[in-house]
């Protein structure tokens, strides 16, 4: 009877790992929850209000394409963001530190008008932006840079 347990846990776990999805970024802003995650070897964004997915956007392939990250850092100061382009519009996840002030959310640029809208987290979930470094392209046209 152990040896049927122990089956059974073995193969609840590698199934539950195919599916998994990596969270790096979740939080709560006044348009409503956005997530940054890996599902299925797809980056996606997606913003969700009252519990109903309002926009969604993918990466293209498993190789993340359609998303970029910028670094900066020096002295008390640490910017990253993750960035990607649709419709006209770039939206920027952003996890900002700079002398003990933290700040975290999305920016939307309309990239024709160049009017920027910025929704900051009321709270934040899961901030591991950083570790999507290894993982993406640098956005080498960014004033923030790739460290």
């Amino acid at each position: 009877m152990h040896h049927y347990k122990f089956v059974v846990l073995i193969a609840m776990f590698l199934c539950g790992s195919s599916f998994a999805n990596d969270e790096y970024f979740s939080c709560d802003t006044a348009k409503g929850t956005i997530k940054l995650d890996v599902n299925k070897d797809v980056l996606q964004y997606t913003l969700t209000k009252d519990r109903k997915s309002e926009f969604k956007y993918e990466s293209k392939g498993n190789d993340f394409s359609g998303f970029k990250y910028n670094h900066y850092s020096r002295f008390q100061t640490d910017y990253f963001n993750v960035s990607f382009v649709n419709a006209g519009y770039k939206y920027t996840i952003f996890s900002n530190y700079e002398d003990e002030n933290e700040s975290r959310g999305v920016s939307v640029t309309n990239l024709k008008t160049k009017k920027e809208s910025v929704y900051d987290c009321k709270s934040v979930g899961i901030d591991r932006l950083s570790d999507l470094s290894s993982k993406l392209a640098c956005d080498k046209g960014s004033a923030l840079g790739c460290e």
